[in-house]
């Protein structure tokens, strides 16, 4: 039954060129049975063809019609398939895949955007090895970057506390304090100044402080959004730039960096190759954020020093890809 109608369906689609057809038969049947008068046959030829320029001009735009709309159903169908595929929108990773996803980034990206806790991992791998490969290259890099802010002490001891009751049995997280939070976070933000200040021309710095915590870290590239929580032994997510999540998380974490308290990063004094507990001192005074009288000499010092060592925090928690890092500067003693 579904047949006969599809061939009846068919037929009526193609009446206009029967119709041709027969009118065409029907004078060229008359003109053999020379029923029609001299030049009578002639005249009809061209109606006849009239009517043929009409049905070919019709399936000529049904035909457009029907191209214009396999082209619409094909980009809407490779448009979906994009979106489906977004399974490979958003990856989840394991520790050692998040290492080699952030390790591929240093390699080559220009933009590095942090949403996080202290930036730990940020001043001991990621600054260091970003900017010995735009030195190699002649390249500009961009640093954009949310801590949380050292000088409120009730934030600070949350985020300890947050992370201590995190923390299985034994683990280095369970020794944490304000204090030692308060000194990660000026650590990274005395490394990032350092590392600014001689690679003026290479590098663009941001830095904000953030009076919320998570426990999420955003490392924003421009190849990949990856979200990790406490350490690379938790699973994380990637999010590909050609992902339809990238663009929005992007302008979520600027618009949420833009919010923070900004740092004059351009008032920074001038520190030297192995800065001392008087110029940490008054590089944060000139940032707005200074040492209260709770930090030591000795505290400042560990401030500096950690500031330019290339410990990575994670080293044998995961394994990490084979990187290229220079020699860690020496400690700087107190003076």
């Amino acid at each position: 039954m579904t047949t006969v109608k599809e061939r009846l369906r068919g037929a009526l689609s193609n009446v206009d060129l029967g119709i041709v057809l027969l009118v065409a038969v029907a004078v060229s049947v008359l003109d053999l049975l020379e029923v029609l008068d001299d030049g009578q046959s002639d005249d009809l030829i061209l109606p006849v063809l009239a009517l043929l320029a009409f049905v070919w001009i019709r399936d000529r735009n049904r035909q457009s019609r029907v191209a214009d709309r396999l082209a619409h159903v094909s980009r809407t169908a490779d448009a979906m398939w994009r979106l489906l595929a977004s399974g490979d929108s958003v990856k989840s990773l394991n520790g050692a895949a998040i290492t080699r996803l952030l390790a591929e980034a240093r390699a080559t990206s220009d933009l590095w955007l942090f949403k996080g806790g202290t930036g730990t991992y940020i001043r001991a791998v990621t600054l260091p090895e970003c900017i010995e490969r735009a030195r190699r290259t002649r390249s500009r890099m961009r640093f954009l970057l949310e801590l949380l802010d050292p000088t409120n002490d009730e934030l600070c001891d949350a985020y300890a506390q947050l992370h201590r009751n995190l923390a299985n049995d034994g683990a280095e997280e369970k020794g944490w304090s304000s204090l030692d939070t308060r000194k990660d976070v000026y650590s990274t933000i005395l490394a990032a100044c350092w590392f600014r200040q001689n690679n003026s021309q290479l590098m663009e710095l941001k830095i904000g402080l953030s009076g919320t915590i998570s426990l999420f870290r955003c490392d924003l590239t421009s190849h990949n959004l990856v979200l990790t929580q406490r350490g690379p032994e938790f699973p994380g997510l990637a999010i590909p730039r050609d992902s339809p999540h990238y663009n929005p998380w992007y302008v979520e974490l600027e618009n949420s960096l833009n919010q923070t308290r900004l740092l004059a990063v351009n008032a920074a004094p001038q520190l030297s190759a192995r800065p001392t507990v008087a110029e940490a001192r008054a590089l944060f005074a000139a940032l707005g954020i200074p040492l209260g009288e709770e930090f030591t000499d000795r505290d400042v010092a560990a401030i500096a020093g950690n500031a330019l060592s290339r410990t990575d925090p994670y080293q044998g928690r995961v394994q990490v890809p084979a990187q290229s890092v220079g020699s860690p500067p020496a400690e700087p003693s107190v003076n």
